[in-house]
């Protein structure tokens, strides 16, 4: 029998930082994610791969119409994930869950990293 998978979203709304010739579209993402699968570092590897995949997906533009293939905005992968980190840090306090080591550890430096630019 597969067990069955409690997802939680956070919904994350970036405005990635782009140089000034170039214009910035802002992006809502809403990142699904185990709860269950936080608890361990085992655990929070997958979330947080799964949270990047995630996040790369949707900082993803098509190619344009003259043959270049698709592009990632690295910038902008790096604030999904700082922000998507940061607020399902937080959610899980509220709700007085455990959150495994090398999570809450991404979450610190993510935030630290944000704060910066």
């Amino acid at each position: 029998m597969m067990k069955q998978m409690i997802a939680a979203a956070a919904l994350v709304a970036v405005v990635p930082f782009a140089a000034s010739a170039e214009v910035s579209t802002p992006i809502t993402v809403a990142i699904s994610y185990d709860h269950d699968l936080l608890a361990s570092d085992s655990g929070a590897e997958i979330v947080l791969s799964d949270i990047q995949s995630q996040a790369r997906s949707a900082c993803t533009a098509s190619g344009s119409k003259f043959g270049r293939g698709p592009t990632v905005d690295r910038d902008c992968v790096d604030d999904v994930m700082a922000q998507a980190a940061v607020k399902i840090l937080q959610e899980r306090e509220e709700m007085g869950l455990a959150t495994a080591p090398k999570f809450a550890r991404l979450a610190s430096v993510e935030t630290a990293s944000y704060e910066q630019r």
